[in-house]
């Protein structure tokens, strides 16, 4: 034997004489409040305390996902300190304070949970959450993410099988239109509610679930269409015109929009949030009186956190409004102007150092990009004297209360890559 076959035999496991009988060892149990004690489970976040539950698209590599953040009230404060501060320090002060700090990137507000649809129980999720926190303002996305959490995902293959039999197209595409929405296949969800519109172009649920497909994957003129359609089998149906008019607001269309929202618009759950969407609506088309009278309205609704929601929205128009009539308009205009000016100031000289050193014919690639850069700064700067708002310059007052023009809904971020 050599030495290598020595040591093979010295490493084998000794024979076991009676090998159905035996059984390996079980490790030694571990101790008492050692290393592999069994670490404690997190407790679950207590949605029902939740301010609101609001929905989002947020980039996610080289797309997006839908993600619904639990938003928890704002700590009390004294109110004795409270006043003090108001009567210090205007309400729009203090606004402007918050988003300098918004803009500088220090602001720091974290939701209580999240929600995200890169698993298949976000739409399950999202309905239980909206079940459980009965004081919350719930936006529409919310409320179309919840509409999906009943679909059959571990009947695709039956559904597509049924399908094939006479008569029963429509219905069994639907259901795997909506099992692909909710699996993430959001672009083969289209393709197969449209193939279902096709087979039943009178089916209104078909075309409900179509429009919010597209809705949510911002394809907001091929929503409206089939928004429409689905509107006009089913008049008066709340979530076709709600829908309808989310995605008439998307496309900026304020006019149609505030039609549909004034139909919705009441003072509890949903409605109270069509009566929001409808006041911003009216605020966009500067109709400021309108949009007041609607705020004041939804001071009443409940239940929620609506009075807060409408101071929000009513100093949003007191700032519109002084913006285009007041003297902060004014003042902005004379800003940006001086600021256009300065830059053209600066193409100026760049264009005569450039003729006085033959830069032009030498490097032109060179000379003609600076001056490119200013006509960008320069059109920013004109964009800016014409009087238009920004997209920053809307609410957005307190954590956990929606802001309608700054959601990514209407401004899209940048991708992660």
């Amino acid at each position: 034997m050599t030495e290598l076959d020595a040591r093979l035999a010295e490493s084998a496991p000794p024979e076991i004489e009676d090998r159905d009988s035996w059984q390996p060892e079980s490790p030694p149990a571990p101790e008492e409040g050692g290393l592999e004690a069994e670490a404690p489970v997190a407790e679950e976040p207590d949605v029902t305390q939740a301010r609101s539950l609001l929905t989002e698209l947020r980039p996610a590599g080289f797309g997006e996902v839908m993600v619904t953040d639990a938003w928890l009230p704002p700590e009390p404060v004294d109110k004795d300190e409270e006043e003090e501060e108001e009567e210090a320090q205007p309400r729009q002060r203090r606004w402007e304070e918050r988003q300098e700090v918004r803009e500088l990137k220090l602001l720091r507000e974290t939701p209580l949970v999240s929600y995200d649809a890169r698993t298949e129980l976000y739409w399950s999720e999202v309905r239980e959450a909206a079940e459980s926190a009965e004081q919350a303002i719930i936006d529409p996305y919310t409320a179309f993410a919840a509409s999906f959490a009943d679909a059959d995902i571990d009947g695709i293959a039956a559904h597509r099988a049924e399908a094939r039999q006479y008569g029963q197209g429509a219905d069994a595409l639907l259901e795997v239109g909506r099992a692909y929405v909710v699996i993430g296949r959001s672009k083969s969800a289209r393709g197969v509610l449209e193939a279902a519109a096709k087979a039943d172009p009178f089916h209104p649920e078909v075309l409900l679930n179509l429009g919010m497909s597209h809705l949510l994957a911002r394809a907001n003129r091929a929503a409206v269409r089939a928004l429409r359609r689905a509107l006009d089998l089913v008049p008066g149906d709340f979530h076709a015109e709600l829908a309808l008019g989310v995605a008439c607001y998307h496309q900026k269309d304020y006019a149609t929009a505030e039609e549909h929202f004034r139909r919705l618009a009441g003072s509890s759950a949903l409605r109270a949030s069509a009566r929001s969407m409808l006041a911003c609506s009216l605020r966009m088309q500067e109709k400021w009186d309108d949009a007041r009278v609607e705020l004041r309205f939804l001071r009443d609704a409940a239940p929620g956190d609506w009075a807060a929601l409408a101071d929000q929205c009513w100093d949003c128009v007191e700032r519109g409004e002084e913006k285009r009539r007041g003297p902060l308009r004014a003042r902005r205009r004379a800003r940006q102007m001086w600021q256009s000016l300065a830059a053209a100031g600066a193409g100026a000289v760049w264009i005569a150092y450039s003729l006085a050193q033959d830069l032009f014919r030498k490097e032109a690639r060179w000379a003609v990009l600076p001056l490119f850069l200013v006509a960008v700064v320069l059109a920013r700067g004109l964009r800016g004297i014409s009087g238009r708002e920004l997209p920053d310059e809307f609410g957005n007052a307190e954590q956990g209360l929606p802001c309608w023009q700054t959601t990514t809904w209407m401004k899209t971020r940048r991708s992660e890559f």
